[in-house]
């Protein structure tokens, strides 16, 4: 018969691996502080298999006393295609619009991913984000209809990732895009035993 020292002592070993895996990923993947107290959700989130790439530092400059520190996190999961998208917004509620951007994640074998991604190469200028990385920035003030918003779209590991930001914020996605391409991403804690739909 097992005793149950044995199983406890098996259970807190399993929890420390677990934790020391998160530490060790956390270590590798930087990003920026204002994520910080998301991170294990952001991965909860994430379908089976994928991965999240944030970048090290917000940076927004171009909206009078927009401090990264002080903004809203909100986490938007979508099961159909699986896709998640990490809000940023200045307030919880409003009747005028908060967004300020976000980032996005899905996986490449998704249709409409694949359509989002063939209109920013069409429509986008391409930039290099990282070495054989290379993304289309479609930006707002340029397409018809006009939008408010620019984003940069790329494909990496099997991921689709897209950054949308108000359109005035134009070299800070692209620096921001770098710095995701750079960056280790987080992983799903999810058991890949199910995929999701697309």
């Amino acid at each position: 018969m097992v005793s149950r020292a044995w199983i406890v002592g098996l259970l807190g070993s399993g929890c420390l691996l677990g934790q020391e895996l998160l530490n060790q990923e956390l270590a590798a993947a930087r990003p920026a502080a204002v994520f910080g107290p998301y991170i294990y959700q952001i991965r909860q989130e994430l379908p089976p298999s994928y991965e999240m790439r944030l970048p090290a530092e917000v940076i927004l400059t171009a909206g009078p006393g927009l401090d990264p520190e002080e903004l809203i996190i909100k986490l938007l999961p979508s099961s159909n295609p699986g896709r998640l998208t990490v809000g940023l917004f200045t307030c919880e509620r409003s009747p005028f619009p908060c967004l300020v951007g976000g980032f996005s994640v899905e996986a490449n074998r998704s249709l409409s991913a694949q359509r989002e991604l063939q209109r920013h190469q069409t429509q986008g200028n391409p930039i290099t984000l990282a070495q054989g990385v290379r993304g289309y920035l479609r930006e707002g003030p340029s397409l018809r209809p006009v939008s408010e918003f620019s984003s940069l779209m790329w494909e990496q590991g099997g991921m689709i990732y897209t950054i949308s930001f108000l359109a005035a914020e134009r070299e800070n996605i692209l620096t921001m895009g770098r710095s995701m391409a750079n960056q280790p991403p987080l992983r799903s804690v999810q058991p890949p035993n199910s995929s999701p739909n697309e």
